[in-house]
């Protein structure tokens, strides 16, 4: 097996780890704009498998030509490139993956159907966390109905590492941002709706020590996909909650008031500057902090359905924990982990869907997450062993 990851952050990381412990994987690729990143993410993380190269996602023949001869590309990179890879992965002929597209790029993605098919490759949209294992999951209870009316997703996590301010993001800036301010989207009486950001505030439990947290809507992908996958079994609803540090929330909707997260540009001194180009600039100019998370995260789903006339709500949890021994966060490991499982099975011939597919309609629910669970991901809940 040969494969190559694009993106050497801290969901690379992640994904460069999981595949060099497998021993069927011979070779990975790492690239990055920052060569110097990949180089020390190919020496910490590839088990001397790895080699870096500087790749720009931009120049799609470019990096087409990268690709060719691999397996797979396993797309970490921002989401706002997931078009311009798949473009690459569909002249270079291999399979892609990506970690999700929040909802708007997702829809487009799906879009390039036919073209994957035409070449007899495969394109998984989402398989990380959250989009991924929660579709994943949301397949393996909504087989078990005849009928299904809602699918919930339940995203919780705490970090007990101490932080100096409420900026210390665990993964992308810019993604984050996006996640903040873009309004959610429920899928709700059958039909796709626009909510308030952080509205939908609820109470929900998880195991311990995560305990309980107040959930609220959120944008991202699986509310793309679920309802149009799962509508031939009447499904009503479907939303994706997440916790958010009411610190965070305070800053947000202060940021937002006084203009600064707006795309726009403004005139200043002169000059066109978008506010949240420069708040983006700004924040990922800081230091990083010298802190690794100590964080547990547990993705939920809930189905509402029925069999044979009998309706009841089932559950399945998937609960990661941070590492030292590699240094990564639960939430590194619990969106790396999967895609480079996902990749694995596809080039072992356990995956054999071509076309464009969410995870939920192309991925064997039980063989992937009982790998996942054989890597510390521990999965529970309803009809699990």
């Amino acid at each position: 097996m040969k494969f190559a990851v694009l993106g050497a952050g801290m969901m690379g990381c992640a994904t460069v780890y999981d595949l060099a412990q497998s021993k069927n994987v011979k070779q990975i690729l790492v690239a990055d704009f920052n060569l110097p990143r990949a180089k020390a993410v190919a020496e910490q993380f590839g088990a001397g498998k790895a080699k870096a190269i500087r790749a720009d996602v931009r120049d799609v023949s470019a990096l087409a030509k990268f690709l060719a001869g691999y397996e797979a590309v396993l797309n970490c990179t921002q989401y706002y490139w997931n078009l311009q890879v798949m473009k690459a992965a569909l002249a270079a002929r291999v399979h892609y993956l990506d970690l999700g597209g929040l909802f708007y790029t997702t829809r487009k993605q799906l879009k390039l159907n036919s073209a994957f098919r035409s070449i007899g490759k495969l394109a998984i949209l989402g398989i990380g966390s959250a989009p991924g294992i929660a579709n994943v999951m949301a397949r393996f209870l909504a087989d078990q109905f005849d009928r299904v009316q809602s699918i919930r997703v339940f995203n919780g996590s705490r970090d007990f590492q101490s932080y100096s301010d409420p900026l210390a993001f665990g993964f992308s800036i810019a993604t984050i941002l996006d996640e903040l301010t873009i309004p959610p989207i429920h899928f709700a009486k059958g039909r796709f709706e626009s909510r308030e950001r952080f509205s939908g505030a609820e109470p929900i439990t998880f195991p311990k020590p995560i305990g309980k947290l107040i959930m609220r809507h959120s944008i991202h992908s699986e509310v793309a996909t679920l309802p149009v996958n799962f509508k031939s079994k009447g499904i009503q609803e479907v939303f994706f909650k997440i916790n958010y540090d009411p610190k965070l929330i305070e800053v947000t909707e202060l940021l937002s008031r006084i203009g600064v997260l707006e795309q726009k540009s403004v005139a200043v001194g002169g000059q066109e500057v978008s506010p949240r180009a420069l708040l983006e600039h700004l924040l990922k100019a800081r230091p990083q902090s010298d802190k690794t998370p100590k964080d547990i995260e547990t993705i939920r789903v809930m189905v509402q359905g029925s069999k044979d006339g009998r309706e009841r709500t089932i559950s399945i949890d998937a609960t990661s924990r941070y590492t030292k021994s590699p240094s990564l966060s639960a939430v590194a490991r619990d969106t790396g982990y999967p895609i480079s499982v996902a990749a694995q099975m596809i080039s072992a011939g356990e995956i054999t869907a071509i076309g464009v597919h969410a995870p939920e309609t192309a991925i064997p629910p039980r063989e992937f997450l009982a790998r996942l669970h054989q890597r510390g991901i521990r999965i529970s809940g309803s009809g699990w062993r």
